[in-house]
């Protein structure tokens, strides 16, 4: 099942924005130790996943053309984006994270929180509008589901279609954005390979610090 309908920029890769400018994104393919390409991918009738996403996103939207407050758009974004999940999948899943993390997993999941929720907002406030179009859904493993929209955009003057797929969940009756994938790049696998650079060098220190430095600069 396929739509078009007016969208701002959310539709873009709201999260990805995070690495603009802090990490270059990996080469394609890279093999990574992250949980987030759901895998034997199989087609099917329900649009259940979409359904969500649209709604959840839209909701975002519409709160920000209502004005509403700081409080009531985090709240919004909140019920969107699993920061748990992309923080845990950023330094390289379940089997890593509190080796890697240690006594600072909570100081780590916070900043990175604060950051991914800035720059989704930050994105929508400046947006323009782009059509977007909804491809459809396909079931992959542990529950995960792949949402593939379409958009076109302007970039040197030229019109160029971007393929933007979110991987989703439902827990606890929810759904949620797991990872971001923009042209076949993953949010969460670029997270891993630039942080697992800086960790092998300075420690988790060295990755909190350039997450702080990254949110005064947002100020």
């Amino acid at each position: 099942m396929t739509g078009l309908r007016p969208l701002s920029l959310l539709a873009l890769p709201p999260v990805l924005a995070v690495c603009a400018g802090l990490f270059p994104a990996p080469a394609h393919g890279a093999a990574l130790d992250t949980p987030s390409d759901p895998v034997a991918e199989t087609m099917t009738d329900s649009t259940e996943a979409m359904d969500a996403f649209r709604a959840k996103q839209e909701a975002v939207v519409e709160a920000v053309r209502a004005g509403a407050s700081d409080a009531e758009l985090q709240a919004k974004v909140d019920e969107l984006l699993d920061y748990e999940w992309l923080a845990t999948a950023a330094l390289g899943g379940p089997k890593h994270y509190a080796k890697v993390c240690g006594e600072r997993c909570g100081e780590f999941q916070g900043l990175l929180t604060q950051l991914i929720r800035a720059n989704y907002l930050r994105m929508i406030r400046k947006a323009e509008k782009h059509p977007i179009e909804y491809v459809g859904q396909v079931a992959g493993r542990n529950g995960m589901f792949k949402v593939t929209t379409r958009l076109e955009i302007e970039k040197h003057g030229r019109r160029q279609t971007v393929t933007v797929a979110y991987t989703m969940r439902q827990t606890e009756g929810a759904w949620r954005v797991l990872d971001i994938i923009t042209d076949d790049v993953s949010l969460a696998r670029t997270y891993s390979y630039e942080f697992r650079k800086i960790v092998e060098k300075e420690g988790i220190a060295g990755v909190i610090t350039r997450l702080e430095a990254k949110l005064d600069a947002l100020d």
